[in-house]
């Protein structure tokens, strides 16, 4: 592939069938916005179809309701961030979530859920079509990697769809017609798909260090491992788990490591750094020129101006860290300052992007005068069009695979500590203070190393830990464990 997965962000014109399938055509959107309608059958005839198709692919987990759910479930109903914006009336339908007072019909829940079987969709129909070509018609290795990233990215969107809503359709074909309804699936059996696409993935994918420049934000092996290793923790498989995260780790030779972490911890989030050395897997953004508003498909990251204190960076100001997330850090612990902006902090000092977190003038309505830092751009690297900034999303750490294995680690008696020490090393902490709690300590560690990325609430849910941290808030383990599908995609496929 000659041009990078940054900057060559095809968008594939979608014909859902039902709400499960398919590319029909494509497009370089940002060069010629023109979308030319393909027959499919005659679609996959050659290599750079098929990559452009792949690209497709890709291209779903940057839409801006596919990932919001990180956010706004992640962190907010997670409790370590207010909702923010302009009060309750500003997308209001994140104040019953809040309350775990939600339905079927909340709105918040319906994009996502769709997008993810867009995804899914696209990610059959590439599989398909590529496994048909003959041999004339693609290179054999590139044909097997090609099907490969399909396979990570479909076991991903997956992912997601049980994490969230428990039992979904599983589906791993093009469907004909008579096969449009689709039963839920028992989660066992979605998991077990999702294994068997990351395991797949992992055997036909390069490494990180495999990959030129260009094709760097590909899915790795590695990427499929550290999912893997996720979809185990989930599942609380923890011998398999600790297994694939050593593999990842220390790689059996001949194979070499592929990861470290970044000595300076705000590094992950410095826009020069992207992809850099603790990345494993994120999501790839460009600022294109023209790009996009709220609600596209787009090529650009909306999550930062979502981030932003209103008055402060001219942002939307969501998703607003809260004191009790800043309280969960130990004294000097660097990652707080590298996660929050408090009242009074000069941001950039030094350049001309220089600004002062002023309370008289910056914080409006935020309530505890906080905002994210991690998705903080400095004014001269900020899109014209604010929301297509070009920061990338980071979706899996180096840090956290050394979490998991320390959790899974811990419950298979082995020297879980040994890896929460080279976490707390790298930030200049000693050892932590809940040693005699092993679970407080890796999860104390979690949120803190992790925080403002997306995890509070799923932690706190797989870790039975809901009625515990968010009862007080309405949550109930019968009721809140996972969200409901969407009441039309219900009605659709007659659940």
């Amino acid at each position: 592939m000659q041009q990078t997965m940054k900057t060559k962000k095809i968008l594939l014109q979608i014909t859902l069938f039902a709400s499960l399938l398919g590319i029909v055509a494509c497009t370089e959107k940002f060069l010629d916005p023109t979308i030319p309608q393909v027959d499919e059958e005659l679609y996959f005839n050659s290599e750079k179809n098929a990559q452009l198709a792949l690209t497709g692919c890709y291209s779903v987990l940057g839409w801006d309701d596919s990932n919001f759910l990180q956010f706004w479930l992640g962190d907010i109903l997670g409790h370590d961030a207010h909702k923010g914006g302009e009060g309750a009336g500003d997308n209001a339908w994140i104040e019953p979530l809040l309350r775990f007072q939600y339905n079927a019909n909340n709105e918040g829940l319906i994009n996502p859920y769709k997008n993810y079987f867009i995804g899914v969709g696209r990610c059959n129909k590439l599989i398909d079509g590529v496994t048909k070509m003959s041999d004339n018609l693609i290179d054999a290795d590139m044909k097997e990697r090609i099907i490969a990233e399909a396979k990570f990215i479909r076991g991903y969107f997956y992912f997601e769809l049980v994490r969230t809503y428990g039992k979904v359709p599983l589906v791993t074909k093009v469907l004909s017609p008579s096969e449009y309804k689709q039963p839920l699936a028992e989660i066992s059996a979605i998991y077990a798909q999702i294994e068997q696409d990351f395991k797949d993935a992992a055997l036909i994918l390069p490494e990180k260090s495999e990959y030129t420049t260009e094709d760097m934000g590909r899915a790795t092996k590695g990427a499929a491992n550290a999912m893997l290793c996720k979809a185990y923790i989930y599942q609380e498989k923890w011998s398999e788990a600790l297994a694939i995260a050593e593999e990842i780790i220390n790689p059996t030779a001949p194979a070499i490591p592929q990861y470290h972490l970044e000595s300076d911890y705000a590094n992950n989030w410095a826009y020069p750094h992207e992809n850099g050395p603790e990345s494993v897997f994120e999501i790839q953004f460009g600022n294109i020129p023209g790009g996009s508003n709220w609600g596209d498909q787009n090529t650009g990251n909306v999550y930062s101006i979502f981030m932003r204190s209103r008055n402060l960076d001219a942002g939307w100001g969501f998703n607003l860290p809260n004191q009790n997330l800043y309280d969960e850090y130990e004294a000097g612990d660097p990652r707080r300052d590298a996660t929050i902006i408090t009242d009074g902090e000069i941001l950039w000092p030094g350049t001309a992007d220089e600004v002062v977190a002023d309370n008289s003038t910056n914080w409006a309505s935020n309530i505890d005068k906080m905002c994210n830092q991690k998705y903080q751009l400095p004014f001269s690297l900020q899109a014209e069009n604010m929301s297509d900034d070009p920061n990338n999303w980071i979706v899996i750490r180096y840090a956290e695979v050394l979490l998991w294995a320390a959790e899974a680690a811990y419950h298979t008696g082995g020297d879980w500590q040994s890896y929460l020490t080279e976490v707390r090393d790298r930030v200049g902490l000693g050892a932590s203070p809940y040693l005699a709690d092993p679970v407080k300590a890796i999860f104390h560690e979690r949120r803190c190393e992790l925080a403002m990325e997306g995890h509070a609430l799923w932690d706190i849910i797989r870790s039975g830990r809901g009625v515990e941290v968010l009862g007080q808030f309405g949550y109930t383990e019968a009721n809140n464990h996972y969200f409901p599908i969407p009441q039309a995609q219900v009605d659709l496929g007659g659940f």
